[in-house]
């Protein structure tokens, strides 16, 4: 048997395609008509997907930048020496030396220190002055 070429097959395909849906086309031409109301709703759903899955794949792209430009250059976990807090100054003005790297990990803090107190512990106690 004779096979014709890749594109006329393709063609004969198509054509039969454009046969059937113009046979349809009553019937889906009645449901457009009652979807016609709903356009709005699927279009402004849409583009809300669509703003929505743009902010995910932006910060999912500044979260492998962020990867990237930690491994050239690693963050430092220690206090700058020009940063200064609230917690720091003693009541004259003076600034505290703060030689810890994580808040509450100084050298020697453990649970039952002194320094331990300064640790949030998740409850809510009023700051003595």
């Amino acid at each position: 048997m004779f096979r014709p070429l890749l594109l006329t097959r393709a063609t004969i395909g198509l054509a039969a395609t454009a046969v059937e849906q113009t046979v349809a086309l009553p019937a889906r031409a009645v449901e457009t008509i009652s979807a016609i109301p709903g356009i709005p709703v699927k279009l402004a759903g849409g583009l809300v997907q669509s703003y929505l899955h743009a902010g995910q794949t932006l910060t999912d792209l500044a979260i492998k930048g962020d990867r990237v430009i930690g491994s050239v250059f690693p963050a430092r976990a220690d206090q700058p020496e020009w940063a200064t807090f609230d917690e720091d100054e003693t009541e004259d003005g003076e600034v505290l030396d703060v030689s810890y790297q994580v808040y509450g990990t100084a050298p020697g803090a453990g649970a039952d220190d002194a320094a331990s107190a300064d640790v949030p512990s998740g409850r809510v106690t009023r700051r003595a002055r």
